[in-house]
């Protein structure tokens, strides 16, 4: 059984959150944004002029879900998805969209980056390209799309809202600290890392002799936990399987 800190946003970190205490793990889920739904109005008729949709997360995913009342379009666009754990997210949806106009990096890492090493997105000229996700976001590969010629809208379908951690999983983390077991800190998101390290109940986790190993899901992430002091840092592919192993 491994201790496992859960930084994820509200309310997509529960569902790890019960798979991970399932398989015997001991978790605190210590969110500190929560994902809500923006208002999206026609949006089936309004992707059909879209060669390409690119869901930059399973959160995105999710929420074009819930925008197009769960259905992909008959008729719809190639659906770009940047790694693992979109790929399992489309699987639960059960969207029937051909394998051919499935879009995923090979392998790793899994990010945009990638995603634009990937025909056809590599060669986008002409390419209408839609690009779901929250309120904000990087923009430097979607001006690489646009420089190589695609035709890129972004549509925002959801907002982070900041929200008060658990006042039980903060106690919890507290606890852990007179125990010398490690404790395993899932980052998806470079700047969870400094909001935990910020918690007086963190204290303990950072540094040489530190409790805490830093799981990160792409090198940047990596790089934000290193920066705040993770002496233990592990890159790890993003999904629920890749995080299991990571813990055993």
């Amino acid at each position: 059984m491994a201790r496992v800190v859960l930084t994820q946003p509200l309310p997509r970190v529960e569902a790890l959150a019960g798979t991970l205490s399932a398989h015997g793990h001991d978790v605190a889920t210590l969110a500190f944004t929560r994902v809500c739904s923006l208002r999206v109005e026609l949006l089936e008729a309004r992707i059909a002029a879209f060669d390409w949709v690119v869901a930059v997360s399973p959160a995105a995913l999710d929420e074009l879900a819930v925008a197009l009342a769960r259905r992909w379009p008959a008729r719809g666009p190639g659906l770009a998805l940047i790694g693992p754990g979109s790929v399992a997210t489309l699987g639960r949806l059960g969207w029937e969209v051909p394998p051919d106009r499935v879009l995923v990096p090979s392998g790793p890492p899994f990010d945009a980056a990638a995603l634009l090493r990937t025909a056809p997105l590599s060669r986008p000229s002409s390419l209408r390209v839609l690009v779901v996700r929250g309120d904000t976001g990087r923009e430097d590969w979607i001006e690489a799309l646009r420089r190589d010629g695609a035709l890129v809208d972004v549509m925002a379908l959801y907002e982070r809202e900041p929200v008060v951690p658990d006042s039980g999983a903060l106690a919890q983390l507290g606890r852990w600290r007179s125990s010398p077991m490690p404790v395993f800190c899932l980052f998806t998101q470079a700047g969870s890392a400094a909001a935990l390290c910020a918690l007086p109940e963190a204290a303990g986790l950072v540094g040489v002799q530190g409790q805490g190993i830093a799981l990160a899901i792409h090198g940047r992430i990596a790089d934000a936990a290193r920066a705040v002091g993770f002496h233990h840092v592990r890159l790890i592919e993003p999904g629920e399987e890749a995080i299991l192993a990571a813990l055993e």
